[in-house]
């Protein structure tokens, strides 16, 4: 654990990770801090195949504990009553990361697995799954207490781009999981979906724009629930035909969809806890870390880091639950992986505001 102070901007950021390995944190949509906000898991020693161990990390002694090895790199997701849940083929296993008990939450027949990252409610009930099921792609939840997957339902998208992925649960209305219909950008018309449990309903929330020849003019992914769960946010891709590019904001009733910012060719963009801010990244090299005011649109660059272009090498930039702390991977000068924190209200205090 070490800490430097970035020579554009003036952040102080907290590093960990070790010299010639590889270490990062979890998906930016998935919570990678336990709730005192102190501590985190680190995925450590990554392999080429992405697996790697889980560490539970201490920002404030530099003490760490390994509590599995083996997983995927981002596999987990930290629920708001400190346990971790991740996937492991076609179980489900879950980390009290308080005692460190471990357990099979939830398990699928041979053959069936669940894909990662997962998600999970704010009361930390239900995590919003998905995977191939009887050799489909499926969109689905598990009940926690019950231990099974309690919905379940295939999309059915064609051939070639069939994949169904990034299913995230509701934070506040568990009965509805927001998903991707995943492929290249340019050929998918219909990113953003939700499937209503309750009503075993899927719909496309969000209409993406045509070209007036009938071609896509939107480029569009990346998507993440707002934290009061009323809806998402997205990126439209610096490469989209139509303007502005930037980050976008979708009611979950579908709507137009509303342009917050464009200052950056953003990649990324998670939204805090506490609902006033965003972290985006840019696609670029070096990666610009950028945060976005929700309350009046406003941007600035914390930092700029060296990146991968593969997994597990992006930023992925997100938040910790007290919503102070920007949490995210970059490269070292011998291009290692190393987890980059930086508390913004520290920073903002600085420059008076």
């Amino acid at each position: 654990m070490n800490t430097y102070k970035d020579s554009m901007t003036g952040c102080r950021i907290q590093t960990i990770g070790q010299s010639g390995t590889d270490t990062s944190h979890y998906y930016f949509t998935a919570m990678t801090w336990l709730a005192d906000s102190r501590r985190l898991i680190a995925s450590t020693q990554i392999d080429a195949d992405k697996k790697c161990s889980y560490v539970l990390f201490d920002t404030e002694t530099g003490h760490s504990t390994v509590i599995a090895n083996g997983e995927q790199w981002a596999g987990g997701v930290v629920s708001s009553d400190d346990k971790l849940y991740f996937p492991r083929d076609n179980s489900i296993q879950g980390i009290d990361l308080n005692t460190l008990k471990s357990w099979t939450v939830c398990e699928l027949a041979s053959g069936d697995y669940f894909g990662e990252p997962l998600s999970v409610s704010d009361d930390a009930s239900v995590l919003g799954v998905y995977g191939m099921l009887g050799g489909q792609s499926f969109i689905g939840t598990v009940d926690v207490a019950a231990g099974k997957l309690t919905h379940q339902i295939a999309p059915g998208f064609a051939r070639p781009y069939e994949i169904a992925n990034h299913a995230m649960v509701n934070p506040v209305y568990d009965h509805l999981v927001l998903f991707a219909h995943e492929g290249k950008t340019e050929h998918i018309p219909d990113r953003l979906w939700l499937y209503d449990t309750e009503a075993s309903k899927l719909s496309n929330i969000y209409e993406q724009q045509q070209l007036q020849d009938g071609s896509l003019g939107e480029y569009i992914g990346h998507e993440m629930w707002a934290a009061d769960g009323e809806g998402a946010y997205f990126v439209r891709y610096k490469s989209s035909p139509i303007a502005p590019t930037g980050i976008y904001y979708v009611d979950r009733h579908r709507s137009q969809g509303v342009f917050l910012n464009g200052d950056y060719g953003y990649w990324h963009a998670a939204a805090s806890p506490d609902g006033n801010w965003i972290v985006a990244d840019t696609h670029e090299q070096p990666s610009k870390l950028v945060l976005i005011d929700l309350r009046d649109h406003s941007s600035r660059v914390l930092t700029e880091v060296p990146l991968w272009w593969n997994h597990p090498g992006h930023p992925h930039p997100s938040f910790s639950p007290d919503s102070r702390k920007v949490t995210y991977t970059f490269a070292d000068d011998e291009n290692h992986l190393w987890i980059g924190i930086i508390d913004i209200y520290e920073e903002l205090e600085k420059s008076g505001e």
